[in-house]
C-alpha cells in the first residue's frame, strides 16, 4: 500500500472512529439523548469531510472535486497544478471545517457570541479564499494560456452552473447553521390545574397542588448547561449551577427577570420575551398555586 492510500485509509478510520470516542464519552458523563443525537449529527457530516479536505492537503489528489475545474474541458484543466490546486483546497477546507465545527460546539454550549464570530470569520475565509483562487491567474502551469483554449457555449454553461451550485450548497450551510443559533421561542400557559412551559428541549407541565414555592428573580445565573440547546435567543434544557445543582430552564439570553418553580424536589427556571411578560406570569402563578 503506498503513501497516499494509507493517509486516505488513516483519515477514513478517523472519521468513524473519533465521533463514536466522542459520543461514547458525553454518554459516558451522562449527556442526554438529544445531545447525544445532536452530537453525532454534526460529528457525522463534517469528519468525514474534514478527513477529505486533510487528505487533498497532504496529498494534493482530489482536484478533480473541485467544482468548476472538474467541469472543464480536459484542455483547460491540464493548464493548471492541479497538485497544488487541491493542496490549496485541502488547507481551505480544512480551515472552514474546523471554525464551523467548534462554531457549532459553542452553540450547544451556549456561547451564541463565540458561535456568530467564528461563523463570520468562516464566511469570511471562504469568500476571500474563491475570490483569491479565481483571481491573478491562480495555479496556472508556467507558460500556459488558457485564451488560446476554446471552451464551447455548452462548457461554459455546465461550469457557471456547477460553480453556482457550489456556491448555493455552502451558502444553505451556512444559512442553516445560523438559523439554527436563533431559533427557538419559551411558551407559557394556563389550565385549570396546572401550567405548561415549552421551549426547546423543555416540555413542562407542572402541577399547581404540587409547587412548594415560586420567585421571581431581577437576574439568575444560568451556571453550566448540561444537556440541551444554547442560542443566540434561547437557553433550554437542562442546566446545573451551585445554588440549585440540576434544574431544567427555559429562558431568553437577553431578558434578565426569571421565575423560579420548586415542585416536588425538581426546579423550573424561566422567563418569557419581556420582563413585563415574565413578571405578569409569575403573578397568575402565585394567585393559583
Amino acid at each position: 500500500m503506498d503513501r497516499s492510500a494509507r493517509t486516505l485509509s488513516l483519515v477514513v478510520i478517523l472519521s468513524i472512529v473519533l465521533p463514536l470516542i466522542f459520543v461514547a464519552s458525553m454518554s459516558a458523563s451522562g449527556a442526554g439523548s438529544a445531545d447525544l443525537a445532536t452530537q453525532g449529527l454534526i460529528l457525522a457530516m463534517t469528519l468525514p469531510l474534514l478527513s477529505l479536505s486533510v487528505y487533498m492537503w497532504i496529498t494534493g489528489k482530489g482536484a478533480m472535486l473541485i467544482a468548476g475545474h472538474n467541469t472543464s474541458p480536459r484542455a483547460v484543466r491540464d493548464l493548471y497544478d492541479s497538485r497544488a490546486m487541491a493542496k490549496f483546497v485541502g488547507k481551505l477546507v480544512t480551515a472552514f471545517l474546523i471554525l464551523l465545527l467548534i462554531g457549532l460546539e459553542s452553540l450547544i454550549l451556549g456561547l451564541g457570541s463565540l458561535f456568530a464570530l467564528l461563523l463570520a470569520a468562516a464566511i469570511v475565509l471562504m469568500v476571500a479564499s474563491i475570490v483569491y483562487m479565481n483571481t491573478g491567474r491562480r495555479f496556472l502551469k508556467e507558460g500556459a494560456d488558457p485564451s488560446k483554449v476554446v471552451m464551447t457555449p455548452a462548457d461554459k454553461k455546465r461550469k457557471r452552473m456547477v460553480t453556482l451550485a457550489a456556491l448555493g450548497v455552502t451558502g444553505a450551510v451556512l444559512a442553516i447553521a445560523f438559523f439554527l443559533s436563533t431559533t427557538g421561542s419559551v411558551s407559557f400557559s394556563l389550565e385549570d390545574d396546572a401550567f405548561v412551559v415549552t421551549a426547546p428541549f423543555v416540555d413542562e407541565r407542572i402541577l399547581f397542588v404540587n409547587i412548594s414555592e415560586v420567585e421571581l428573580r431581577e437576574s439568575f445565573d444560568n451556571g453550566r448547561r448540561v444537556n440541551g440547546f444554547g442560542g443566540t435567543e434561547i437557553s433550554s434544557g437542562n442546566f446545573q449551577n451551585d445554588e440549585l445543582g440540576r434544574y431544567t430552564l427555559a429562558r431568553y439570553n437577553e431578558v434578565a427577570s426569571c421565575i423560579v418553580v420548586r415542585y416536588d424536589g425538581e426546579v423550573l427556571v424561566f422567563n418569557l420575551a419581556t420582563a413585563e411578560d415574565t413578571a405578569s406570569a409569575y403573578e397568575q402563578l402565585v394567585s393559583r398555586a
